[in-house]
């Protein structure tokens, strides 16, 4: 049986993954999880060897990618945004936001995504993001500022919702935006080269996790209570299925890249990444292993 190596960074991709590593072994192909380091170095664990596949940092790699190193993408599991917005109670509709305050969360795309989402629904420059660390109000505790009224908005993860909401605040209906999250599978193109066979099994295979994730939540609890279970430390059955249907909630259909998706990853990150400017962020991606797999499952 083939191996590939998939390295990724936080236990919240397990239940996935560990999916994506049942459907592989059906398909007789053996994948190697393991948790990168906390601070890992990307994309190095690829240029030196240290894994074949990256589950990670697709928003920072791309950069990379307009620099010219040899990376190519070919599946993501989420291409909408996994984070929804929390409004104070006197916020009615996206429009009452203009004059107020919007706590951002200063880390990664979580500090540059607002920004964009703002533009896309009118109001740049009427609404005044401002960084709340979280040295101050622990993990994804921006939402605290909306509490005491200091900001009036703020983007809260899937996982991290249910204190905002017994906290009195509420979630403000949006159409979903296209983002590309986790798990987007990206390796070398001298990987995709050499090994075209095995890569197409990964991708046909995250197309199998996908569809059983979504589909087949009795398969999909039975692999999550297994070695995701223990890697989240978490307290029994009922915890492990709050996580699932979040998770299941956020995955696409099929692990294909959305055009929004990709088009907003990159606009995100423009101001802080210059080399995104004239980049063309589809020269990355290889779809050619998902066309196939979709000519497959057409003919039978």
């Amino acid at each position: 049986m083939s191996m590939i190596r998939i390295l990724y960074r936080d236990f919240d991709r397990a239940p996935y993954l560990y999916t994506l590593q049942a459907t592989a072994k059906r398909r007789g192909l053996e994948l190697v999880l393991t948790k990168a380091e906390l601070g890992g170095r990307f994309p190095e664990f690829l240029l030196e060897g240290t894994t074949d596949f990256l589950a990670e940092n697709y928003w920072q790699l791309q950069a990379l990618c307009a620099k010219g190193q040899p990376l190519v993408s070919v599946a993501t599991a989420v291409s909408n945004l996994n984070e929804k917005l929390f409004v104070h109670p006197s916020i009615a509709k996206i429009g009452d936001l203009r004059g107020k305050k919007l706590a951002i969360r200063g880390v990664g795309p979580s500090q540059l995504i607002p920004g964009l989402w703002l533009e896309d629904h009118g109001l740049e420059g009427e609404v005044e993001p401002v960084v709340v660390s979280e040295d101050e109000v622990g993990r994804w505790g921006q939402w605290k500022k909306v509490v005491t009224g200091e900001c009036h908005g703020t983007f809260v993860t899937n996982f991290y919702q249910d204190e905002p909401r017994r906290a009195g605040l509420r979630e403000l209906a949006a159409e979903p935006y296209g983002f590309i999250g986790n798990v987007t599978l990206t390796t070398l193109e001298s990987f995709t080269a050499g090994r075209r066979e095995d890569v197409q099994k990964l991708v046909e295979a995250a197309f199998d996790a996908s569809r059983l994730f979504k589909h087949d939540p009795a398969a999909a609890m039975e692999i999550c209570m297994g070695e995701p279970a223990k890697l989240l430390k978490l307290d029994g059955r009922a915890a492990m299925e709050r996580i699932y249907e979040i998770l299941r909630g956020e995955l696409s259909e099929r692990p294909i890249p959305t055009p929004e998706g990709i088009a907003n990853t990159r606009r995100m990150a423009v101001p802080r990444m210059a080399e995104l400017r004239d980049f063309n962020p589809l020269v990355m991606w290889d779809l050619s292993f998902a066309r196939a797999t979709l000519a497959r499952s057409a003919t039978q």
